[in-house]
């Protein structure tokens, strides 16, 4: 039976599948990674970090990495990667004002309204003052399509400016889970709303596939 995440706290159920997306990592993580350079000793806080699988790489890249989750299955695989020291139970024990690279890679896209004000106001509070916050989605913009190259997709004929949710059958993992469109514009304004200011807007590579050029995920770059 194809196991269905439909909540945010219930990704422990595909923690294997979560680790072998290899595809997802060629695509999303490497675009992030490339654009930001040699981060040696830089200071990143991975916010929402699933089973570490970015931090681990981010760590053997040099990176002096910190990792945040509300799973505590996840955090016992994050602990276990990257020791004890790197990981966050809770929000509060995060230090304020601190990391040099905040990353929230496909949070956002999971969670609902309220969350997102509340994510995105605690990754202000703990980026530096010269430091840059990442937040990563499936890009808004291919919400209609029936097919990528790591999802089988059921848009529900709803219009780009209409937030909604829709269902998506993951390639890598045959795993179902719930996609909440918001447009990009949307999120622009929940940027601004929190005063964080985008300094840059990332996509990663394009591609073709049945006719349609496809970007699978956005890469906001914020800044206070």
């Amino acid at each position: 039976m194809r196991k269905s995440i439909v909540n945010p706290d219930e990704w422990s159920k595909v923690l294997s599948e979560l680790e072998g997306e290899f595809h997802k990592l060629q695509s999303y993580d490497e675009t992030i990674i490339k654009h930001l350079g040699n981060i040696s000793g830089k200071r990143i806080l991975d916010y929402g970090c699933g089973p570490a699988v970015a931090a681990k790489l981010l760590q053997q890249l040099g990176a002096d990495i910190s990792v945040y989750e509300i799973s505590e299955k996840m955090l016992e695989i994050a602990s276990a990667k990257l020791g004890e020291s790197a990981v966050f139970h809770k929000v509060d024990d995060i230090p304020d004002n601190y990391y040099d690279i905040v990353w929230c890679s496909l949070v956002l896209c999971i969670v609902d309204e309220t969350m997102i004000i509340e994510i995105m106001k605690n990754l202000e509070m703990k980026v530096s003052n010269s430091g840059k916050i990442y937040i990563g989605l499936c890009n808004p913009k291919i919400y209609d399509i029936e097919e990528t190259n790591l999802d089988f997709r059921f848009p529900k004929g709803e219009s780009y400016s209409c937030n909604h949710d829709y269902k998506k059958i993951k390639k890598e993992g045959n795993y179902e889970i719930i996609e909440r469109h918001r447009p990009i514009e949307w999120y622009l304004k929940v940027i601004e709303d929190v005063d964080l200011k985008v300094s840059n807007i990332l996509f990663t590579p394009e591609y073709e596939l049945k006719g349609f050029k496809i970007r699978d995920f956005i890469i906001f770059e914020l800044m206070k």
